[in-house]
């Protein structure tokens, strides 16, 4: 994890909304299943007969998309966090041959390379000024393109692709209201339609399910009045404090049971100062780790220089929590979102999770879907993420 991220916040900022601004559309323990399918998920199954050299799936907006029964190149001309997902249900990056310059940082700053190392050889030279080149994708001779349907410019080049005789698949990130645990599950299913790994991707998104239930039911009793109140803050540095609004800040908040202080912000990410944090003056402090400050440099106002934060409850109870950094930052949705929500409910309630033990959650979880065994020192990095993975600093 030696690459950085040293962007200047304008730069920062535009990445952070490109990623989750398009959720709002435009441009340890277990409980029973739901009983419903959620209307994210791809709408029909493959179509295939024993031997088509082809398959036929449906893509997250509806598009009825032909490939290859057999992919051996796959590009990525979309930053989102779906090379985190493509690895945990292909088990490797081994097909990936291009990947958007911040999509690769991503990766490589990561856990993901302890799963797919490969993805350091993924081209990321289509890639020109945030825009994509699409004769530079054709040259890869792609099997598939795999792109964010919620971001213009790529859908476009998406079309472009598909005239030239490449089927594009559309991911998009604005399902399901803005669950990170439902869009995860429809990239999911969606790729294991394509990969024709549907027995694994089925068991990701079984395990995704079973700990929203179990969350949602242990949440469910607290009364209005009792809930706390919870801020997460999406990046901080010395240019300024950007916060969760619409889509997965307001999934994540609602999930654990907490009463979200900032659902003024209509926006995906907006920018606030720190007289608006104090008159919000939540019970608990998420900061994500898109920043490469600590909780500690809160709670100690070590952070920014004139930026105090100790007359703050949070601050003051000690109740102030960095994100982790796994296969990806855990904010927006990726392969490591279902213990991202046990992770946010556990710090948010402990008391009723403390049967919980994330350590060994983790652990097992990483052991079973990526074939991962994780290091005591390298588990205590994926909890403290080293400045230099921060989106900028």
């Amino acid at each position: 994890m030696n690459a950085s991220f040293k962007r200047p916040l304008a730069l920062a900022l535009a990445l952070c909304m490109l990623l989750l601004s398009a959720c709002a559309g435009g441009n340890g323990a277990s409980s029973s299943m739901p009983s419903s399918e959620p209307s994210s998920s791809p709408s029909s199954e493959p179509s295939s007969n024993p031997g088509d050299d082809t398959r036929t799936v449906t893509d997250n907006i509806g598009n009825e998309v032909t490939v290859p029964a057999r992919i051996d190149r796959i590009a990525i001309i979309s930053t989102m966090p779906l090379a985190s997902v493509y690895c945990m249900v292909a088990g490797d990056a081994k097909k990936l041959v291009a990947l958007t310059p911040s999509s690769k940082n991503a990766a490589v700053t990561s856990f993901l390379s302890l799963v797919a190392p490969e993805l350091t050889d993924a081209s990321t030279a289509f890639s020109q000024g945030g825009a994509v080149n699409v004769e530079e994708v054709i040259g890869l001779a792609p099997d598939v393109v795999f792109y964010n349907t919620n971001n213009q410019g790529d859908a476009e080049a998406a079309a472009d692709l598909t005239a030239a005789g490449i089927p594009c698949v559309g991911f998009s990130t604005s399902l399901a209201g803005g669950s990170t645990i439902e869009t995860v599950n429809a990239w999911v299913t969606l790729l294991g339609q394509v990969l024709g790994e549907e027995l694994q991707a089925e068991a990701i998104v079984d395990y995704g399910r079973s700990v929203e239930q179990m969350v949602a039911e242990r949440v469910a009793g607290i009364p209005e009045g009792e809930r706390k109140s919870a801020l997460i803050l999406t990046n901080y540095n010395a240019s300024g404090i950007t916060a969760a609004g619409s889509t997965f800040g307001r999934y994540w908040l609602k999930t654990i049971g907490a009463d979200n202080v900032a659902l003024e912000i209509e926006q995906a990410v907006g920018i606030v100062n720190l007289e608006q944090v104090y008159a919000w003056d939540p019970d608990v402090i998420f900061l994500n780790s898109f920043s490469a400050f600590t909780a500690e440099d809160l709670l100690n106002n070590t952070a920014v220089e004139g930026h105090d934060w100790s007359g703050l409850t949070a601050v003051q109870n000690g109740d102030v929590y960095k994100m982790p950094l796994g296969m990806y930052y855990w904010f927006p949705p990726c392969s490591d979102s279902p213990l991202a929500l046990q992770w946010l409910a556990k710090h948010l309630y402990p008391e009723l999770f403390e049967d919980i033990d994330m350590d060994q959650t983790i652990l097992d979880y990483y052991q079973e879907f990526y074939g991962v065994t994780l290091t005591a020192e390298q588990l205590d990095a994926l909890y403290n993420p080293p400045p230099e993975s921060a989106m900028n600093t």
